[in-house]
Order: structure tokens, then sequence, then C-alpha cells
């Protein structure tokens, strides 16, 4: 590299740190408890093997009976949602109560998930959450990170020893419904943001809900696919005018991508966030719902929402 590169790359550098420096300098925001919930790969070996510790991994069942943590307990995306009114809506109390007493969970377990697309173990934390149990970790970066950390996995499947989980009743702070997001676009409040964690192709060929910022869940990531830092991502979220001070509803298209934006504000301080569960397919389907295209674009019929 010559010198002219080296100066050109260190000047950037320098450019990049006094910007995050003027942002964190003028953000006077309070978070709350943050950098607890999601843990390194590499830290996973301080809870193997020990008492009270319950890993459960969120791959669907032939990928869990091929490879996995050896002791781990195998709960899938699809046991935690249900299809009603629409697709990955949270499941009832009592089938999280029966599903966690089969795989061996107590209420005073500490719950470590992983897993493979990104988006199941951090559903897992919000819908654990939302039945009032906060003692759940979710494994940054999962499989692929614990490969990389030189954990060992077996295809040894566990056969857990059934417990009598109760679980909380539902909590609805984390929740937001179609009628939440109608009233803040019908009146908008300055202190409620929509963020749609889809794409912006998503947004070009079947609209939003008026008003919500487009910013797609895969920003919240390195390219590694583990979770970008307190620090980036407090940056990067008040770059979009998110602070802890507001109320954020979040949302996509099936409520599962946006569990790890969820997540990731969460595990940075935030606690003013909802999930519109019925997502971006719910309002789409009811035709008395507004639906914002770009420019010159005639908006989908809501007819078909598929």
């Amino acid at each position: 590299m010559t010198l002219q590169r080296r100066w050109k790359t260190l000047a950037a550098l320098m450019m990049l740190l006094l910007a995050a420096a003027v942002l964190t300098g003028c953000n006077t925001s309070d978070y709350a408890e943050s950098g607890k919930k999601i843990i390194p790969a590499a830290t996973l070996q301080e809870y193997l093997g020990k008492e009270n510790v319950v890993l459960v991994d969120m791959q669907a069942a032939d990928a869990y009976a091929a490879a996995h943590i050896a002791g781990a307990v195998n709960i899938t995306q699809e046991d935690i949602v249900i299809s009603v009114p629409v697709k990955n809506m949270l499941t009832s109390k009592n089938k999280i109560q029966k599903l966690l007493s089969e795989k061996g969970i107590a209420n005073d377990s500490i719950i470590i998930a992983y897993d493979d697309n990104r988006m199941a173990a951090a559903r897992f934390f919000w819908t654990m959450l939302m039945y009032g149990n906060e003692n759940v970790l979710v494994v940054d970066g999962g499989l692929d990170a614990i490969r990389s950390a030189g954990i060992p996995l077996t295809d040894d499947v566990v056969e857990p020893m059934p417990t009598e989980y109760i679980a909380g009743e539902k909590d609805t702070r984390w929740l937001a419904t179609a009628e939440d997001v109608l009233l803040q676009v019908n009146e908008p409040n300055q202190n409620v943001i929509l963020l749609d964690v889809r794409t912006e192709a998503e947004y070009a060929s079947g609209g939003k809900v008026p008003s919500s910022l487009i910013w797609d869940y895969a920003n919240v990531f390195y390219q590694d696919g583990t979770f970008k830092d307190t620090q980036t991502s407090r940056i990067n979220f008040i770059e979009l005018g998110i602070r802890p001070e507001n109320e954020t509803i979040l949302y996509c298209q099936t409520s599962m991508r946006a569990a790890p934006v969820f997540l990731r504000l969460y595990d940075a301080g935030y606690r003013n966030i909802r999930i519109y569960d019925g997502a971006y397919l719910e309002w789409s389907q009811n035709p008395s719902y507004p639906i914002d295209m770009p420019s010159g674009i005639v908006a989908p019929s809501n007819k078909d929402a598929s």
C-alpha cells in the first residue's frame, strides 16, 4: 500500500470515529440494561453441562437430528407459532406450557437458544418474554458461529425429563395489534415509530403501512451473520430517529424478521418496543386498511396477499 493510500484509509477511519463520537455525544437518552441477552458462541463452554441450563436448538427437526450441541433439546419455529388469523402468529399460553414441560424446561431454567436462520431463536426469545420469562439467552451467529468456535456437535437425540412449566399471562407491552398500527396511521404520534424491516423491493412490489420507515432487518447483522455490537447498533438506530424514549412498533411480512430486530433493540437497552404480530400479511388482507405505494405505482389488490 502506498503512503498516499495509507493516509486516505486513515482519514476515512478518523471520519467514521468522529461521526460515532458526534452521534453518541449528542445522545442523552437513558438506556436500560444491555449486553446481557445476546452471547458470543465462544462463551457457551461456560454453560455446557451446568445444572439448570437448557440448550434449545431451533433448527428444523431433520437438521437437528443431523447435528446439534450435545444435550440440546429441539424446539422448531413451527412449535411456537400458529396460523390463525394469519401465518406465524404467537401461539397460546397453554401450548407454550405443554411444549416447555415436554422439553424438560422449568420456570427457573437458564435457557440458551440458537438457530440456523437468524430468526427462530430471536422469535423464541420474544415468545418467552411475551409469557413472562426473561431467562433466555441467544447465541450470536447461531450454528455457524458455534461451529467456528469449535464446539462439538452430535446426532444423538435427547430424551428430556418432563417438567411442569407454568407460563405467565400474555404481556401485551411487547405486542402491537392492527388497531394500534391503524391508530398511529390515522392519528400520528410523533413519539411513535412504525418500523418496517422488509426490503425496499418488497415495498416497491407490495407497498407498506403509511408513515412507516423501511429498514431491512439484515442491517442488524454483520456480514458473518453475527449481530452488530451494542454501540454500533445504537448509532444505527439514532440515525433512524429511534431512541429509547420513543415507542417503536416493528413489523415485516409475517413477523419473523421483526424478531431479531426486536432482540437487537432489547439488548441495546430499548424497552419501548413492540412487534405487530399480524404484520404486513394481516394488514394487506384487510381492504379497509390503507397501503402506501412508491410514487406512480398502483397498490396491489387486497384480495390476494399471498
